[in-house]
């Protein structure tokens, strides 16, 4: 049943296979909207997982539309029956699969509008060489145009793309946190002076996250002599192929394989140094919640990240995307200033506040939504 007549009912279509960056700022946004008292979310999520039971914690109506039992129409039918059951006035969309089902079940049940949110860019490239996923994401370009009202960019570098692709309906409104909940919850971990420097890094063990170079880069500085841990927070189907390399490099001993780890900021507390070396980002989630810990970040100087990061003022921007590259932005960083320790750092919670706090972006977010259902 419609839980809250008088109020707009907006439905989220995801995925929920993994518990990475769209899944944490679904969820994020998710809160914020229930605890606004003007929104009621519910979801459409396609794999059972971490996703659907925290939004059922939350009190939030979903309905599982299981992609490994169910066909795409299945799927889309699944949708138009949670959207025709709860009253649904706006679905909306978070990723490639979801949209072009998400805009199928939306229209099957005849609700009148529809968001999508881009959450990064795509990791592969698309080709003649590949016609099926070419056709399909032509097929989803084109079903943004044609059925989808308002398209949200999480960073400048993604507006602009998506400006060519969408004219007239973007929207940027960046990821968002709790900064004060974070750091209330998750203090930094205090470590004796002069223990070992722990290097760490966040994501699923695939391609585009580079973490290859992150263990190279930890084998570089313990050449040049500096005594420090990697810490690879994840997991996916490089695992082996990672664990062989540290091998080779003869820095088993110095690389710790966590694995997939919820919430990460139970490991993230207690690096001094989170490394992002991903080939491109989005606006990752992880960095806003180290830097919400006063972790201090160097990173691949792409994608969202140096919006996030203030243009070099609030973390290390590294343009070299090599080993050698990272290594000598953890030596200048460790030997410019102290690693935070007692107090995080007034510089990147005063840019977390201002561009990507709770508060502000889900209110954009309902102003996007309001603005459509008021035409």
């Amino acid at each position: 049943m419609t839980e809250g007549n008088s109020k707009l009912i907006v439905t989220h279509v995801i995925s929920g296979d993994l518990w990475a960056g769209a899944e944490v700022q679904v969820y994020n946004l998710c809160r914020a909207l229930k605890a606004s008292g003007q929104v009621t979310p519910t979801a459409v999520v396609f794999n059972d997982g971490i996703l659907s039971e925290k939004l059922q914690e939350l009190g939030i109506s979903i309905s599982i539309a299981d992609e490994a039992n169910l066909g795409s129409f299945a799927i889309a039918r699944s949708i138009a029956a949670h959207c025709k059951s709860h009253g649904t006035k706006i679905v909306h969309t978070h990723g490639f699969k979801e949209n072009v089902l998400g805009i199928l079940g939306k229209d099957m049940a005849r609700v009148p509008l529809s968001v999508r949110t881009v959450h990064g860019n795509p990791e592969t490239k698309l080709s003649f060489t590949k016609p099926h996923k070419w056709l399909i994401s032509k097929l989803d370009i084109a079903l943004g145009r044609l059925r989808q009202q308002a398209v949200i960019a999480v960073s400048t570098q993604l507006e602009e793309t998506l400006e060519k692709l969408f004219p007239g309906k973007v929207h940027k409104i960046f990821n968002f946190v709790d900064v004060n909940d974070i750091r209330r919850e998750w203090p930094l971990e205090q470590r004796p002076t002069g223990s070992m420097v722990r290097l760490g890094i966040v994501g699923r063990l695939v391609p585009v996250k580079r973490v290859d170079l992150f263990i190279k880069t930890i084998a570089l500085l313990n050449q040049r002599g500096l005594d420090c841990a990697g810490v690879i927070i994840g997991s996916g189907p490089l695992e082996p192929q990672l664990k062989r390399l540290a091998i080779e490099l003869n820095i088993d001993e110095k690389i710790e394989f966590r694995g997939f780890v919820s919430p990460a900021l139970t490991e993230l507390r207690k690096l001094d140094i989170l490394l992002m070396t991903s080939d491109h980002e989005g606006l990752p989630m992880t960095l806003l919640e180290a830097m919400s810990l006063g972790v201090d970040v160097v990173a691949h100087d792409v994608g969202g990240i140096p919006e996030v990061l203030d243009n070099g003022k609030a973390g290390l921007l590294i343009k070299d995307h090599s080993p050698s590259g990272y290594a000598d932005g953890v030596n200048y960083l460790l030997k410019s200033r102290e690693i935070v320790s007692e107090a995080p750092s007034r510089k990147p919670h005063d840019v977390l506040m201002k561009n990507f706090n709770v508060d502000n972006n889900s209110q954009r977010y309902m102003s996007v939504y309001k603005n459509l259902t008021s035409h």
